[in-house]
């Protein structure tokens, strides 16, 4: 179990790096308004994210040992019902306010 936990520790954080990277050297398109797709002004924002998942990584870890499998799948279930809700609730809020 120690095994596959290291193991997707790893691939999650080489995923994320990738990203990062992927996102430093990628062009961004001319409607953007910027050269980069990481802005001075969200420095704030990106630190805040950082830390935040610094600190949420090993609280998650830990809390997990206290779940059984069927209430993890639960907890899962709800957080990606409670996400749908709020996309399609942004997504009609959208559309509503641009008259369509």
């Amino acid at each position: 179990k120690q095994w596959y936990q290291r193991r997707v520790r790893v691939i999650a954080t080489v995923n994320t790096l990738v990203r990062i990277i992927t996102y430093m050297v990628k062009g961004t398109p001319e409607e953007y308004g910027h050269d980069t797709w990481f802005v001075r002004q969200d420095l704030y924002l990106y630190l805040a994210v950082a830390g935040t998942s610094l600190l949420a990584a090993p609280l998650g870890i830990y809390l997990t040992r206290f779940l059984n499998r069927s209430g993890y799948k639960i907890a899962l279930t709800m957080l990606l019902i409670i996400n749908g809700v709020t996309m399609i609730t942004t997504a009609v809020l959208d559309i509503r306010s641009e008259g369509l």
